[in-house]
């Protein structure tokens, strides 16, 4: 996404400022990422965001019309304008330029305390937005569910997405860890991510089961740690059939 350097360096900065006492640092931080198949749960509920500016985010299906990603990514820097709704497109089942599903999206909420321009902990932590789509995405691509459990340092995680290093196939990390969370209940994390994956959900949970979102991972910096918002953030607009 446009940006993402400045976003990511503003976020460091802000995160340092807070602190970053509970953290739990390994020896290496990060990991290869792995194609996964994007047809697939949970991989199948996880799509590509595209928009008018031509470029795109990671986004989530928590409801068979709502979209979960990073507010950051509905941000136009070279225009300092958010983008039009009409003009956003997701994709599930994305690879090759090929996809199993496309809908568009009517309209969106971000958090009330999103700034993009500013860094401030209240900020980072409204870096949400839960996009509602046009028509419903399908029986074929099953919502992922959203708990609001609190995570714990060392707890095993999974992050995928669409990153530029690989824009036409969705890789993971399905092997890793949260570091940390922030006396402001951000999360710190260890997954390997790259540009283009912001927006994409935190879980935990293995297989076909008992896989659910715990965060939204917004950018990395600080040592190589991911910055997640926890799903407290946004848990009430998540869940409201009005949104």
């Amino acid at each position: 996404m446009q940006g993402v350097n400045h976003i990511r360096s503003k976020i460091a900065k802000a995160v340092l400022a807070l602190g970053l006492t509970g953290v739990c640092l390994g020896a290496a931080l990060g990991h290869d990422p792995i194609d996964v198949n994007a047809n697939v749960f949970p991989w199948s509920s996880v799509g590509k965001i595209y928009n008018s500016a031509r470029s795109w985010c990671t986004g989530s299906l928590i409801a068979p019309d709502k979209i979960l990603t990073a507010a950051h990514c509905l941000f136009n820097r070279a225009t300092h304008r958010f983008l039009q709704a009409e003009s956003l497109h997701f994709l599930l089942g994305y690879k090759g330029g090929e996809y199993r599903t496309h809908v568009r999206v009517s309209r969106y909420l971000i958090g009330s305390d999103y700034s993009p321009e500013n860094a401030t902990g209240a900020s980072i932590l409204a870096d949400w937005a839960i996009l509602t789509l046009a028509e419903q995405a399908g029986i074929e691509s099953a919502p992922l569910p959203v708990t609001e459990t609190a995570p714990v340092a060392a707890e095993r995680i999974m992050v995928g997405g669409f990153s530029q290093k690989y824009p036409f196939k969705m890789t993971a990390d399905a092997d890793c860890r949260v570091r940390g969370v922030m006396p402001n209940g951000l999360i710190l994390h260890d997954c390997g991510v790259m540009h283009g994956t912001s927006g994409a959900p935190l879980l935990k949970g293995a297989g076909e089961t008992n896989v659910e979102i715990i965060g939204l991972h917004v950018a990395t910096g600080v040592m190589g740690l991911g910055f997640a918002v926890p799903v407290s953030s946004f848990a009430l607009q998540a869940s409201s059939p009005n949104q």
